[in-house]
């Protein structure tokens, strides 16, 4: 299994079959009957929500926003010692996995890496192997803390392309089909977790974009420091959620 590209390189995941949602294993593939007895029946599953999960044998805390819109944010952190988690925003889906259970698996998918999958228990989310059959990893739980929230996520590494025309920001993280309204971390109103402590405003950064760029609307593909809060609604009323960029830690970086 791979369980997030974050966790440990030797993990691998089969990705998920194009367009039909179904994943088949090969003809030369035993599929063990995995243990789906705590899986929720279809009828009571409501996938969006706040979850949280420490995996003691790998040393990683992880925490995952699943959204209604079909978008997630995933914040990792590698031990005490990891003062600033990674992060990656992306899509999900329901993937019909055979041998697993009638509700489907939690499929999230980022960064152009093959999928992770859980299973949607009482408790929360259960990560499940998906490669040459299905082995639910039952130490690797995510506990559900919250229905569907658009608070703030705190600060983490993300890597995506910053554009700035027209007197509008935004963020497309590497991977997520949709970009983000973005603005300084200055601008982010909090202070939790020192978000206003070292950060840039917005006009820091439309002046390191515009010397990073030969013109405006160019791409600046960066890794950042930030964190994600709402703000006022790019059009209309109401709010969206939000990039604060709080520090540019890198130039040139590379999605895949």
């Amino acid at each position: 299994m791979r369980a997030f590209r974050f966790l440990a390189p030797v993990l691998l995941l089969a990705a998920c079959g194009g367009g039909s949602g179904n994943e088949q294993p090969s003809s030369n593939d035993s599929v063990p009957a995995p243990d789906t007895s705590a899986a929720l029946p279809p009828a009571q599953v409501d996938w969006p929500g706040y979850f949280e999960g420490t995996w003691a044998a790998m040393g990683v805390t992880v925490q995952l926003w699943v959204h209604s819109d079909s978008t997630f944010v995933v914040r990792t952190r590698h031990g005490e010692a990891d003062t600033l988690p990674t992060g990656a925003i992306g899509t999900w889906r329901v993937a019909q996995v055979p041998g697993g259970p009638a509700a489907g698996l939690l499929s999230v998918q980022y960064e152009g890496d093959p999928p992770d999958h859980y299973m949607r228990t009482a408790k929360g989310l259960v990560f499940v192997d998906v490669i040459g059959g299905v082995d639910v990893e039952q130490g690797m739980v995510l506990e559900k803390f919250a229905d569907e929230i658009h608070d703030e996520v705190p600060r983490m590494r993300l890597k995506g392309t910053f554009t700035y025309m027209a007197d509008a920001l935004s963020f497309h993280p590497c991977g997520a089909k949709y970009s983000w309204p973005c603005a300084g971390g200055l601008d982010a109103g909090g202070e939790e977790e020192g978000e206003v402590l070292n950060s840039m405003g917005t006009i820091d950064l439309q002046k390191a974009y515009r010397k990073a760029v030969k013109q405006g609307g160019d791409p600046w593909t960066i890794e950042v420091e930030c964190s994600l809060g709402m703000g006022p609604a790019m059009e209309g009323d109401g709010a969206d959620e939000y990039v604060f960029i709080h520090q540019v830690l890198k130039e040139g970086v590379t999605c895949p």
